[in-house]
Formats: structure tokens, C-alpha cells, sequence
């Protein structure tokens, strides 16, 4: 079996001395026309947000001269019970089912000139944060509050 295999390899090589003969080539044929069919256009991307911090003491005096929309993003219980004077509650649960009413605030206080500001309870507090950054996938600029609601509080500014 062996050697059959040997000789049937063997017959299938050329001498150094044979010319070799290029296979066959068929022409391509004809390119054919592909009609595209219109894509639906990409949203346009939204340029990122950034999201910055702000001390307790740049934050009052935005809050004193009005030039600021603080969003408090601890739940309804807390809010209720003390918030730092003209916070809107937004609790980070009701985030998604709120992002368009909240839109319209958001719009008219950057046209307006205002920072939008987050805070939460204090330092340990992730909420604030994670707000700041779904608002910053949509676009939008915000700033999160430095030790939250506990720093407000402890330095005696305004509260309601």
C-alpha cells in the first residue's frame, strides 16, 4: 500500500526540466450591480457630559446669587425630613422615569446660565455620583456636591 502511494505522489511531480502549466483562469465575469438599500440615518451622537466636583463654599455662593439648579438625589424620606434650600428632589430611583420632565429644567438652566449640582448624604454616598454620570452620557454637565448633605448641614448654610 505503501508503494502504490509512493508511485502515484511520484507521477504526480514534474522534472526541474518540464515547464510547468499554470491552471486554467476563467475570466471574472461581469461585475453585477448592487442596488444598496438606503440605510435609516444614525442618530446624531450626543457630545459627553462632564462631571466635576464642587466645594460647599462655591456652591452657596452660586445658591446665594441664584445661578445654580441643585437636584437632592437622596430618596423622598430624607428629603422631607431637611434639604439644602431650593433643592429639587430627584431621588436616583426615579431617574429613568423622570429624565424627560427633569429635561426641560435641565435645559432651561444652562440656557439660562445655571450650573446643575448633585448631592446626596455625604462623602460614602455613591448616589450623586452615579446620577452625574447617566445625566453626563446625555449630554449634560453637572457638578456633585462634596460631602453632600451631612457637609451642608454640619457648616450651618441654609436649609429648608
Amino acid at each position: 500500500m505503501v508503494a502504490i502511494l509512493g508511485v502515484m505522489l511520484a507521477s504526480c511531480e514534474t522534472s526541474p526540466t518540464e515547464p510547468r502549466i499554470a491552471p486554467l483562469v476563467k475570466p471574472n465575469p461581469a461585475p453585477s450591480v448592487v442596488l444598496e438599500t438606503p440605510q435609516p440615518s444614525a442618530k446624531p451622537t450626543t457630545p459627553l457630559g462632564q462631571v466635576t466636583r464642587i466645594a460647599i463654599g462655591d456652591l452657596f455662593a452660586k445658591q446665594q446669587s441664584g445661578e445654580v439648579l441643585i437636584y437632592d438625589v437622596r430618596p423622598a424620606f430624607y428629603y422631607k425630613f431637611g434639604r439644602i434650600q431650593g433643592a429639587i428632589n430627584w431621588p436616583k430611583s426615579q431617574f429613568s422615569p423622570q429624565l424627560a420632565a427633569r429635561e426641560i429644567e435641565i435645559q432651561n438652566a444652562k440656557a439660562s446660565g445655571k450650573s446643575i449640582v448633585l448631592y446626596c448624604t455625604d462623602l460614602a454616598c455613591p448616589d450623586a455620583r452615579e446620577v452625574a454620570s447617566r445625566l453626563a452620557k446625555v449630554g449634560h454637565s453637572t457638578q456633585v456636591l462634596e460631602g453632600g448633605w451631612e457637609a451642608w448641614k454640619a457648616g450651618g448654610l441654609p436649609t429648608e
